[in-house]
C-alpha cells in the first residue's frame, strides 16, 4: 500500500494511512514567554496521542502550530518525513476539529462536510460519495439537508468530526472538542471516536485538560507544564510509573510522602520528617538521600491484616462518590491520608470519628524521580 503524502487527499474508496508524525524542538515564543519549549516527540501511524496539561501548559499552542495557524519560532513538524512546519494549513491535508465546531451557520450540514472536498477541488459525484459515508460513519445518515442551528450539541459535534475526516487525512487533530456536552455524552463520544479513529487508523493528536478522557482515549498521554513534555507514556504507564510529583497529581489522585531513605538488612525504607519508617520498593541511592514517594488512595486499606505499613488515625471526612468512598484520615498532628475503597456495606460502617487503622504493601508506593 502507497504511503499517503500530506499534500494530497484520499479519494473515496481509498483506505486511510495513518502518517509518522514527529515534533522535533519545537518552539514558540512571544515577547518573553515561551509557549512551548522544544517539545519533541514520535508519533507512530495511527497512534492516538493526547497533549494533556493545565491551562497554560503550551498544549494548544502546539496542537495550533501543528495545524498551522501558529508560526513555529523554531523547530520541525515532520509528517512521513516531510516538514510541514511553514507551509500554510490549507497545504497540510491535516484534519481539524474545534472546540467550538466551527460550522458555518448559513451552510447545510452536506455543504458543511462537503466544503474541504470542494476546496480540493473533486467531482460531484466523489463529494456526494464521500458526504453520505462519512455521515453514516458518525451515525448521522439523512442529515444532509438540516442546517447546525437544528442539530444538538452532541450532533453538531459529529458533523465536525465528519467534516474533519471526510478527505481521510493522514493526521487528525482535535481541541477540546467534547468540552462543551453533558458528562453522560462526553463519555459515550470518548468511546465513539476511538473507535472511529482506530477503524480509519487516522494518526491523532487530541488536546485535553480532562485527565480521565486522556486516560479513556489514549494510546499515549504527554504531560504537559510551563510549555514542556514533563512525561509520555501509555495511560497505565503514567498512571502506575509517575516520573514526578506533578504528574503523580495531575493524573488521579496522590498522597506523598517525602523524606530520607534508609536501607537495613537488604531492604528500603523512607524515614519522614516527623519519624515515620515506611518500607518502600527497593530503589537506587544512597541511605540518606531524600526521597518522595506516591502513593495512590485506593491502594491504602482501612484493615489491620494487610501490608508491612499500617498506621492509626481518625476519619475527619468522608466523601461518598457513587462506586467509591473517599475517607480522609488524620494519621498525625498536620498529616492526612486519602484513602478510597468500593462502596460496599462494610465500607458504610465507618464514620466521621472513628478510630482506624491504615495500612499498605510497600509495592503499593511509587519512588518519584526528577523535579516536582
Amino acid at each position: 500500500m502507497a504511503t499517503v503524502k500530506a499534500t494530497q487527499a484520499t479519494r473515496p474508496g481509498e483506505a486511510g494511512l495513518g502518517a509518522r508524525l514527529q515534533l522535533i524542538e519545537l518552539t514558540k515564543v512571544y515577547g518573553e514567554v515561551v509557549a512551548a519549549d522544544r517539545v519533541t516527540l514520535d508519533i507512530a501511524p495511527g497512534e492516538f496521542v493526547t497533549l494533556l496539561g493545565p491551562s497554560g501548559s503550551g498544549k494548544t499552542t502546539t496542537l495550533m502550530m501543528v495545524a498551522g495557524f501558529v508560526i513555529p519560532t523554531s523547530g520541525q513538524i515532520l509528517v512521513n518525513g516531510e516538514d510541514i512546519a511553514y507551509k500554510p494549513p490549507h497545504k497540510r491535508n491535516i484534519g481539524m476539529v474545534f472546540q467550538n465546531y466551527a460550522l458555518f451557520p448559513h451552510m447545510t450540514v452536506g455543504e458543511n462536510i462537503a466544503f474541504p472536498l470542494k476546496m480540493r477541488k473533486w467531482r460531484r459525484d466523489e463529494i456526494e460519495r464521500a458526504v453520505k459515508e462519512a455521515l453514516q460513519l458518525v451515525r448521522l445518515p439523512g442529515f444532509e439537508e438540516r442546517y447546525p442551528r437544528q442539530l444538538s450539541g452532541g450532533q453538531q459535534q459529529r458533523v465536525a468530526l465528519a467534516r474533519a475526516l471526510v478527505f481521510r487525512p493522514p493526521v487528525l487533530l482535535m481541541d477540546e472538542p467534547l468540552g462543551a456536552l453533558d458528562k453522560k455524552l462526553r463519555e459515550e463520544m470518548q468511546l465513539e471516536i476511538k473507535h472511529i479513529q482506530e477503524s480509519l487508523n487516522i494518526t491523532t493528536i487530541y488536546v485535553t485538560h480532562d485527565q480521565e478522557e486522556a486516560l479513556t482515549m489514549s494510546d499515549r498521554i504527554a504531560v504537559m507544564r510551563d510549555g514542556r513534555i514533563e512525561q509520555v507514556g501509555t495511560p497505565r504507564e503514567l498512571y502506575e510509573r509517575p516520573a514526578n510529583e506533578f504528574v503523580a497529581n495531575f493524573i488521579g489522585e496522590s498522597n506523598l510522602l517525602t523524606g530520607r531513605l534508609e536501607r537495613r538488612e537488604g531492604r528500603c525504607f523512607l524515614v519522614t520528617d516527623d519519624g515515620w519508617r515506611i518500607a518502600v520498593p527497593d530503589t537506587e541511592g544512597a541511605s540518606g538521600e531524600r526521597l518522595t514517594i506516591a502513593l495512590r488512595p485506593e491502594r491504602i486499606v482501612i484493615a489491620e491484616e494487610r501490608g508491612e505499613n499500617r498506621v492509626e488515625g481518625t476519619i475527619e471526612e468522608i466523601i461518598y462518590v457513587g462506586e467509591a468512598t473517599k475517607f480522609r484520615v488524620r494519621v498525625a498532628r498536620e498529616r492526612f491520608l486519602t484513602v478510597k475503597q468500593p462502596s460496599r456495606l462494610e465500607t458504610m460502617r465507618w464514620q466521621r470519628g472513628d478510630r482506624v487503622t491504615v495500612s499498605w504493601r510497600a509495592e503499593d508506593a511509587v519512588v518519584l524521580r526528577g523535579e516536582g
